[in-house]
């Protein structure tokens, strides 16, 4: 039995909407779907929908509880970004910058220092990238304080040939 607002009383078969996990909800829903827009990567907002799909459920009488109410939201948080994010993104694209992720191609004819000399065919060391790497020079002897012109690297040990300034190496 219930009593309505003005006072007369009545039977109801379901239960009064609203409540404190109602409010949870809606509160947690907004947020998440606000929090999107500070981190973008449409997946908070499909979780706050998600979030905001339970609580109408609540409001409803659909689902009563919080193991339901859980459950419906994970379902729903999952099917929404399955079958709804990849339409979103179409919508949606975000900043995209593409390069490369090659270190090596790019350092391929950078200029380094050598830093310990380098005999014919042999090892010595290169000062490159803020620190010292295993170099071979197969040209010639590359004496301390000379410049090597990075050509290819073999492991960890780069591969260098002299450099020369001319009209092959502008400057």
């Amino acid at each position: 039995a219930f009593v309505d607002r003005a006072g007369s009383r009545g039977i109801s078969c379901r239960k009064p909407r609203g409540g404190v996990v109602l409010t949870y909800w809606i509160v947690g829903g907004i947020a998440l779907v606000v929090a999107e827009i500070v981190v973008p990567g449409m997946v908070l907002g499909f979780l706050g929908a998600a979030a905001l799909l339970v609580a109408l459920l609540l409001w409803l009488g659909v689902i009563d509880g919080l193991v339901p109410a859980l459950i419906t939201w994970f379902i729903g948080s999952i099917v929404m970004l399955v079958a709804l994010r990849g339409l979103f993104q179409r919508w949606m694209p975000g900043d995209e910058e593409t390069g490369s992720t090659d270190e090596d191609l790019d350092a391929f004819g950078t200029i380094a220092e050598v830093a310990e000399t380098i005999p014919k065919g042999e090892q010595g060391r290169i000062r490159f990238r803020g620190t010292t790497w295993v170099a071979t020079c197969y040209e010639q002897t590359l004496e301390t304080g000379s410049q090597a012109k990075l050509v290819t690297r073999d492991g960890i040990n780069w591969v260098v040939e002299p450099w020369r300034e001319g009209p092959e190496d502008p400057v």
